[in-house]
Parts: C-alpha cells; structure tokens; sequence
C-alpha cells in the first residue's frame, strides 16, 4: 500500500488531463486547464442541478457520471430521476442524506442501479472477475476545488442491506465491524486484495460503490481505500468511544 500512495501523486496529475465521455451527460464540462485541482466545471453542473455534488469516474469502464445527493434529504428520489431531476426508471449515481457531501465520512456509498444498457452502476458485477478486478484497480472523485483517487481492494456479493444502517460508521466500532465484514474468508462471490487485511483500519476513508446485481438479487459493492487527495481536506474525528454509553 506504501508503493501506491508514493505513485498516487504521479497518477492524479495523469488523470487530471482526462475527459467525460458518458452518453447521458453533458460533454462539455471538462476545464481543459491541467492546472485545475479538478477537471469538471462545477459552475455549469450546478446549472444543470444544484444536488450534483461530485463526479465519479473509472478509467477504461463507463462509469463516468456525476453523484448527487438530494437537497431535500429524499433518500429515494434519484432512485427513480436522473442527474438532471427528470423522472427515469434507472435514476442516478447518489449519496444518502446519512453520508456528508464533503467525503469526510469513514465509508461514503455510492449508490447506483445496473440497468440491461450497461449504464451508470452495471459494470460492478464484472469485479467478480480477478483480471477486471486488477486492470481497473482506479476510483477517480472529483469534487469542487478536489480531486480524490481511490484504490480498488474489495469486490463482493452481500445481502441485499443499507450498509448506512446496519453498520454505525460515527464510531470506530462500526468501522471495525465493516472491516470485517470485507476480509471475512467465508464470503462467496469475494475478491479481496488479503495483503491489505490489517492495513485497513478505522482511520481510512473508503468508498464503497453499490448496486444490486440483476443476475443474483444480491448487492454488489466495490470498496476502495483513498490513496490520493490533492486539496488535503479529507480529515476526520474518530470516535473510539462505546456507542451504548449514549
């Protein structure tokens, strides 16, 4: 994990001179300028949609969209409407209202349907496969004013829960819990870099990428650890404290 961090310096600034390529967005908020911590113009998403907090985006794959989360803490909404507000049976990239906009929280969940169109969240599924797993090890997050990389360690098949809610992230505990969770060796459907087991720990900050997969009814996740951030902002308090004392 050492060796990454010390290239993830290299690889932000790589990717910074990419461009968005997803169909059902926009195409022309790229800045061009590789100066910029973060090559989406926020300005002109917010146009669009005030809600659009960040931009998620995996190289080689066509997750490329923007993640919302709904001003109006309706955790159902972009279920069931696009990025821009309109209805849509396929809904969105989004966040819960549990999890902070800011990307500070131990585990932000994207969440997202996998529609037959291979759109939005419905490549998750190809994670199963070791050699996928491998060549797209990458989360690209771009925020306003930020740019995140996140390095792909777990990919599996779970029960059909809201991690938000079974799990109480505040507390170092619930981090703990989850953690086991992912390198439990009596998982199916698991692939999971078991070199990192140990290295992953309450202080981390992970994205997970969620759906459910409509092949087995069973939610798929994709969880990476932050490797990169080029603002420095990502900083939290960890509650090491016992959540039944309160």
């Amino acid at each position: 994990m050492k060796r990454i961090k010390r290239a993830s310096a290299l690889l932000l600034a790589v990717i910074l001179l990419s461009g968005c390529a997803s169909d059902e967005i926009p195409t022309d908020v790229s800045t061009g300028d590789e100066a910029d911590e973060s090559f989406v113009d926020f300005d002109k998403l917010a146009v669009i949609n005030s809600d659009i907090i960040a931009w998620v985006r995996i190289p080689g794959t066509m997750i490329d969209y923007p993640v919302l989360q709904s001003s109006e803490g309706d955790d159902d909404y972009y279920r069931t409407h696009d990025y821009a507000g309109k209805e849509d049976p396929k809904g969105a990239i989004y966040i819960e209202a549990a999890n902070s906009a800011d990307m500070c929280d131990f585990n932000e969940v994207f969440l997202g349907s996998a529609p037959a169109d291979g759109t939005l969240f419905a490549t998750l599924p190809q994670y199963l496969d070791r050699a996928f797993f491998d060549e797209h090890s990458f989360i690209h997050v771009y925020m306003n004013g930020n740019a995140l990389m996140y390095y792909v360690f777990a990919a599996y098949e779970r029960d059909n829960t809201r991690l938000l809610s079974q799990y109480d992230f505040s507390y170092a505990t619930g981090c703990q819990d989850f953690i086991e969770e992912i390198f439990d060796s009596r998982t199916m459907n698991k692939v999971v870099r078991t070199d990192w087991e140990g290295q992953i720990i309450p202080e981390n900050f992970l994205l997970t990428l969620s759906t459910v997969n409509p092949d087995t009814g069973k939610q798929m996740v994709v969880i990476g650890s932050l490797i990169g951030d080029v603002a420095g902002t990502i900083d939290r308090y960890v509650d090491y404290g016992d959540p039944e004392e309160y």
